[in-house]
């Protein structure tokens, strides 16, 4: 078999062209991913600081469940964990779309390398051939049909570029069956991150939904609680009222009989006591007179003095059962007429040991502590001191002014 130099010279240029494209088609392949792969590291990056908000605001609501808090802060550390999974779901839902995209390139850019491996398993599979069909000595065949030393520079050089191009075949089939393998490992990685993400998505809707339930469960109960509230002050102001009521009537009777006998009572209770009668408990001072109560345009007609429930309520001074049984809201309620005006009241007993018309001794046990425990004022007596208006009917003042100074 000979060979001219007329066709050794298109030759070099071919394979010259051809190794030169199988130098650079590795080039040609690469992944064009790198701005979606940023654009996932920056979500990834606020999903890390909305999940460290969101465990910072948990701790902050396990806080206030743990000590006195206003309902709008509750709700507020409610509404905010709100927005922080929101916000998660967001980013989830940016990332799983990057993520799918990422997942269409990957598996387009596993098709072209598949693609191409068939094509150069294709072309090797042909040289192959072709060497086995020309046999071991091809090589020193061309060499020794040169005629001239420069065909044999050129017959030597398309020698060497059919080598570098058998070379670069087989080293191109090698990269892409690794490119491959790796592209089909990192398409599975990838399924993995998105199944991952979907998994991320569900658990933050379900927190979602029972961060959602909680607000209206909390809202729902504060609107209970409200209108139990609104309830109870319309109770006690009815009540209020009707214990008003009840001293004016007491106190026409009292005056009545006195006129009727002609004569009038010496009254136990006198400006001088005032600052020197025993507190009826001993306990602290839960509210004031005068001061506005909680949730209501009113103040209290009294003191509350809070003690535990079932401790001794005495009278202050001596005088006549007036009413002793119960007052609705106010609980069991005992009034001691002190005759001249003045009176006695002590209200949210848990129990009465006195009945109406009994007589009383300084210091004797009336009843025991009541009030509500699960209330701002808990267990407590409220102390009430009338003394004499100048319209006639009883006013209220402060029982303090009354009572012996505490150190």
């Amino acid at each position: 078999m000979s060979t001219d130099r007329s066709a050794v010279m298109p030759a070099l240029r071919r394979l010259a062209v051809l190794v030169a494209a199988l130098m650079v088609s590795s080039a040609a392949n690469l992944p064009a991913q790198s701005a979606i792969g940023d654009q996932i590291r920056d979500s990834q990056d606020r999903l890390d600081q909305i999940r460290r908000e969101k465990q910072q605001l948990a701790r902050e609501y396990d806080q206030l469940s743990g000590q006195i808090h206003t309902f709008s802060e509750e709700i507020s550390n409610i509404e905010r964990r709100i927005g922080s999974s929101r916000g998660a779901l967001d980013e989830l839902d940016l990332q799983i779309q990057a993520y799918a995209i990422q997942v269409d390139e990957t598996t387009r850019d596993m098709l072209r390398t598949h693609d191409e491996l068939v094509l150069r398993r294709t072309e090797l599979e042909a040289r192959l051939r072709e060497i086995y069909k020309r046999g071991d000595l091809h090589a020193v065949q061309v060499v020794m049909e040169a005629r001239s030393f420069g065909d044999l520079i050129s017959r030597y050089k398309y020698l060497h570029l059919v080598a570098r191009y058998d070379r670069t075949l087989v080293g191109q089939v090698q990269r892409l069956e690794e490119q491959l393998a790796a592209q089909r490992q990192q398409l599975a990685q990838e399924f993995a991150r998105l199944r991952g993400l979907r998994g991320e998505k569900q658990r933050e809707v379900r927190d979602l939904e029972t961060l959602e339930t909680q607000r209206e469960r909390r809202l729902a109960n504060t609107q209970r609680r409200v209108a139990q509230a609104q309830t109870r002050i319309t109770q006690l102001e009815g009540e209020e009222r009707q214990l008003g009521n009840l001293l004016a009537e007491l106190e026409r009777a009292r005056r009545e009989a006195e006129r009727v006998a002609g004569t009038s009572t010496t009254p136990t209770l006198r400006t001088s006591d005032l600052g020197s009668l025993n507190w009826p408990v001993q306990g602290s001072v839960v509210y004031r007179f005068g001061e506005a109560k909680p949730d209501v345009e009113d103040v209290w007609k009294g003191i509350g003095i809070g003690a535990p429930r079932g401790t001794s309520v005495a009278a202050v001074e001596s005088g006549s059962v007036a009413w002793a049984g119960s007052r609705g809201v106010l609980g069991q309620t005992v009034i001691i007429d002190h005759g001249g005006g003045y009176w006695s009241g002590y209200l949210y007993l848990q129990d009465l040991r006195v009945r109406s018309g009994d007589r009383v001794n300084s210091g004797q046990v009336i009843g025991h502590v009541g009030g509500d425990e699960g209330s701002a004022s808990g267990t407590h007596v409220e102390f009430q001191i009338y003394e004499p208006g100048r319209d006639g009917n009883p006013r209220q003042v402060d029982p303090v002014r009354w009572l012996r100074g505490r150190s």
